[in-house]
Parts: C-alpha cells; structure tokens; sequence
C-alpha cells in the first residue's frame, strides 16, 4: 500500500501550533516581571517541548509538503524552532534522517546514543544528547559523511549567531529573561525529549525490522501529550504523514500491523503488555526472518586465522533456523557499511546462535572482524536465509558431509543435528590445508568421542581432488545422501568424484560461498551534478553510480526510506528501480524530484 499519495495540502495545524508557541514565548516576554520564575520555567519548558513537534514535522517537509510557495517559509519556522533548543535546524534534519535511515542500529542511529545500562545513564545520555548532536555535527562523523559535511559551516554559523544572542542579552541587562525562558527550559526540556521520543519509542533497542523497531502506545490521551508520537510506528513507517494524522493511519492500517505482531500496547483488548521487551521480539519467538543488533557473547579462536562468534540470546528466546542456514553480519568498515554471509555453525536444537569467520585475504569484513571485533560489541544481524539444509530422509542409513576449510561451518550445524536427533550415520570428509587450519577441531573430536558407533571423521591434508574423493568416497556409496560445502574447485571435483561412483545429482546438495558481484551492463550515460560530471550505466542506481565515481552525494539509508538522498532532476530521464519508497509525495515527484538510490539514467541527466 502506497501512503505517499495523500493529500498534499500544506501542514495548516502545524503553522497554526507554532504561532501559538510564538505567542506563548511573547507572553513570557511582556509578563516577565509579573509571573514567578519558576512558573516562567515551567511554561517555557513546556514551549520549548512543544516546539520540538515543529522542527521534527518541519525535518521531514511535512509543514511545506511539496509547496514550492511554502517551503521557503517552512525553512524559516524549522531555524526559529532549532533557536529555541539551541541546535540548527539543518544539522537537525541531517541527523534526524540518519536515525530513520537506521534505527537502532548501534553504528548509525545518532539516537541510538541515549541508550544506556541504567536509568541513571539512561538520564544523563537524554540530559546530554544535543551536545551529542553537536559532536555528531562538527566531530570526525561530519568529515567523513557527505550529508552531514554540507551542514557544517550552518553548524558553526549557529553557534556564533547564539554567543552573538547571549551577548545582546547580557548587554542589554536582560540575561536573567534569556535564562529562565530559553536556557533553563531547553535544559529541562532536553531530557524529557531524549526519553519520550527517543529512548522509550524504541525501546530495548535491538530490532531492526521496520515494523518491530518502535512501537505504537494506544493510552487515551497520550497522543495529545505526546503530539501523538504514541504513534511512533506509524511515522517511521510512513514519515511524510503529518504528526495530527497518525492515528488516523494507524487505525487504516491496523489489521496489517497486528498480522505483522507489531508492538501495539495499552489496555485496549489485544494490546500487548506495555514496554515489555519481548514485544518487539516477535519475529523471532515466531520463527520469522530477523534484523537486529546483537550482542556479540563469546568469541574463540578457532584456528590460527578463524574465529567462531557467539550471539547473545535475546531474553533467553532461542534462535530458530535450520542446520546449513546463513546469517548475514553487517559493520562499519572506513565508514561504509559493509555486508557478508556467515554460515550458521551451531546446533539449531540448542537455540544458540553461532557463526564461523575465516580470513581472507583483502576481505573487507573478515579481516575487521578477526582483528578487532570483542565481547560485548554490537553487530547487525540478519536471517536465518538459505536453501542449503538438511534434508530428513527416513530411508537413508549414512548422511555424508564433504567440506573443504571454513566450509565446515554449516556442515556442522547438520551433523551435529543429525547424530543428536538420532536421524542417521554421519560420515564427514573435511579437507584442510595442515592441522593448523582445521576449523572446529575440538568439537569434532568431541563428537566422534560422543557418538563413536554413528560418526566417522576423516581429516585430510591432501588436496580433494576428484581421484582423491573417489579413494575416500568408495566404501560410502550405500543408500546415502551427499552435502558438499567449500572451495567450489573442491565442491566440482566431489561432484565428479561422486558421479563416477554412480551417485546421481538428486542425491548430491551443495552450498556455493562464491558470491558473484551484479555486473554493470546497459547503455552508458552522463550525470552532471553540481558541476561534476561521472559516467554510469542504466543498470546502476545514480547512488551506485556516484559512489563508483567517487562523488559525494548525500545519503543515508540506499533503500528510498529517508530522503537524504532527494534531489531535482533538472533534464534528462530516469527509471525508477521500485516505487516502493516513502519520502517523496506526488506533487514532489510532479516537480522532478527524485531519490538517486532508486532511481536509473534513462538518458544523460543534470541533478542538483
């Protein structure tokens, strides 16, 4: 269901609120002398949470809403609404798409920072997090990241205009006024907004899934206090509904969300428990594909150049997959996130989650991974996928696993299950180079020691060349089925070996570690972008192409979710990868607006 085409009318009850706010502050300013300080602080405290619906609405173009006539105005009421929290509207809206871009992950979400072990923590993180802000704004992140780059000098500007303020005001003998309605609210205020809108929508923090990582709190009247951030849900879903529309949404999309065991609490009938951890869990209790930040519990060292990474259990909930499935791991690497499969190694019977990494030479992630990864980190995670399993047949006697180096780790996943569940003998061929790389040694030796009448193991040094499979497979050719993981020249040569030996291909599963990278094919096509002109071809994203070319376009999260990387197409023609994307409205895409991580050259392009 596409939610972006909704009206487009201009955000008239946002632009109504903030010049109630305005009103308020002006109140403040001719009543000073006439009102008690603290109740001054209270009502400042109060404008100063309000007005953070105003800037928030305002990041997203939600007042504006594809207007060209208002967004001009929209920009001066998001710079006035950032002056009244001390930190400027651009840098805001820069950090606040990063956090859609990836909420909760523990690298990226800027809002991720407020977590914390203890309430005490959890308070000073939320009391602290604008400083956060600015370091994010003007630290080593800003270098680096193109978005946040272009919103330094902005960053720095505010500043000098703010010292410029308080300056003014001391001078003019009206800093006791700037204390107790700006500064001392915004401090308050500060806190109560780090917990409400960040720390407690998202709360425990480990979902990754876009419709587990927040929640919904249905309590009437919470809205109302909240300015229906109650609904926080509803605006990562769909982030260009205005805040006074939410429960509208949520109650248009209900039946999905509740098909989808999103967290809905309250004490409305159906709702779950409220703020319960395994709310957000469910994808997981349920046996579904998973996206979460995990906990990294145990690492070992495997061999001289491999380690096995054990997982915390979240809750104690078991992770279900089946024996042969891959997760795939995602981390920083020189800023850029980068992704690769790891089989699963442990038993899935056990509801651990256990993967095996070997280095590689050159390997981007492997290499960090060996090198720098410990207890107690945080990874990205995401699965169970895979189509290589164990497949239970009742009428075979022996199950024999052929593995060559790190491809032991999913073959013993299987063979693990297969002798604990009793289901067959296990014959396992595992290749290595010397008795220095035998990945999982002491398990093995363990399992041949544990089942002695079901488990033959066969290590060898010798390279497993077809001649050399065909000596080893010989006595193994009985009512068997055959699971091949490793080099694929190792993975050939079994099958050779096997079809040699009368083994036909229904009997023979395989799992092929050798990813091949999507070639650029098509026509190629000229970008010019803010002067810089790059080649690219059509079957790469503009993002992808510019990324290859090494110019820097603003972005966030490659996937149309966050809009960091909207800009306008000034000529040519684009097809777009998906229209699945929530950022852009109708009348934006009338106006040639475009995402460059969705979007193709259909021709040579100029975008700004």
């Amino acid at each position: 269901m596409n939610f972006t085409k909704h009206k487009t009318s201009v955000a008239y009850p946002t632009i109504i609120i903030f010049l109630i706010i305005c009103m308020g502050y002006a109140a403040l300013y001719f009543n000073f002398n006439a009102m008690p300080k603290s109740l001054i602080v209270i009502v400042g405290t109060f404008l100063a949470y309000s007005i953070f619906t105003i800037i928030h609405e305002a990041s997203h173009g939600n007042i504006a809403r594809g207007n060209a006539s208002f967004e001009k105005l929209e920009t001066i009421i998001g710079w006035i609404s950032g002056m009244a929290l001390f930190f400027p509207y651009k840098a805001f809206v820069t950090i606040h798409l990063q956090h859609h871009a990836h909420t909760n992950d523990s690298e990226q979400d800027p809002d991720g920072y407020v977590r914390g072990s203890n309430l005490l923590e959890v308070f000073f993180r939320c009391l602290t997090l604008v400083g956060h802000y600015y370091v994010s704004s003007l630290g080593a992140n800003s270098n680096t990241n193109e978005a946040m780059k272009r919103t330094k000098n902005q960053t720095w500007l505010f500043i000098i205009l703010n010292i410029a303020i308080v300056t003014l005001f001391i001078y003019n003998n009206q800093f006791t006024f700037f204390l107790y309605v700006f500064l001392l609210p915004a401090l308050i205020a500060a806190p109560i907004l780090g917990f409400t809108f960040d720390w407690l929508p998202h709360y425990p923090h480990h979902n990754l899934g876009k419709y587990h990582n927040t929640r919904i709190v249905t309590i009437p009247g919470l809205e109302f206090l909240s300015f229906f951030q109650s609904y926080h849900l509803i605006h990562h879903l769909y982030p260009r509904v205005p805040f006074y529309n939410y429960k509208k949404r949520y109650q248009m999309i209900q039946k999905e969300l509740i098909e989808a065991s999103s967290p809905i609490e309250g004490f409305k009938k159906g709702n779950k428990s409220l703020f319960d951890k395994t709310n957000t869990y469910s994808d997981v209790l349920n046996g579904l594909t998973w996206s979460y930040s995990l906990e990294v519990e145990e690492i070992k060292q495997q061999t001289h150049d491999a380690v096995s990474i054990q997982f915390k259990n979240l809750e104690n909930i078991p992770f279900q997959y089946k024996a042969g499935q891959y997760v795939v791991l995602s981390m920083l690497v020189n800023g850029v996130k980068v992704s690769r499969c790891y089989s699963i190694s442990s038993n899935p019977n056990k509801g651990k989650l256990i993967v095996g990494v070997k280095r590689v030479k050159g390997g981007k992630l492997s290499n960090i991974i060996i090198d720098k990864l410990s207890k107690g980190a945080r990874v990205n995670v995401a699965g169970p996928y895979g189509s290589f399993q164990f497949v239970n047949d009742e009428s075979i006697k022996t199950n024999v696993f052929i593995a060559g180096g790190s491809g032991i780790t999913p073959i013993l996943s299987m063979i693990e299950k297969v002798l604990e569940d009793n289901l067959s003998k296990v014959v396992l061929i595992y290749g290595c180079r010397s008795s220095k790389d035998v990945m999982f040694n002491e398990q093995l030796q363990l399992l041949k020691k544990q089942y002695s009448d079901t488990f033959g193991l066969i290590i060898t040094y010798d390279i497993l060349t077809k001649e050399n499979q065909v000596s080893l497979l010989k006595n193994h050719t009985e009512v068997s089925n055959y699971f091949l993981c490793g080099p694929k020249l190792m993975m050939n040569a079994s099958v050779q070996a096997l079809n040699s030996l009368g083994i036909t291909n229904e009997k023979i599963f395989k799992e092929d570690f050798s990813l091949e990278s999507e070639k650029l094919a098509g026509e190629k096509y000229m970008v010019n972008f803010l002067g810089n002109d790059f080649e690219i071809y059509e079957s790469e994203t503009i993002l992808e192409g510019a990324i290859r070319n090494k110019v820097s376009i603003p972005y966030a999260c490659n996937q149309g979710q966050c809009g960091t990387c909207k800009l306008k197409l000034e000529e040519g023609k684009i097809n777009w990868k998906t229209q699945e994307q929530t950022v852009l409205l109708d009348n934006e895409k009338q106006a040639s607006y475009i995402l460059t991580c969705m979007c193709m050259p259909n021709s040579n392009i100029k975008i700004k």
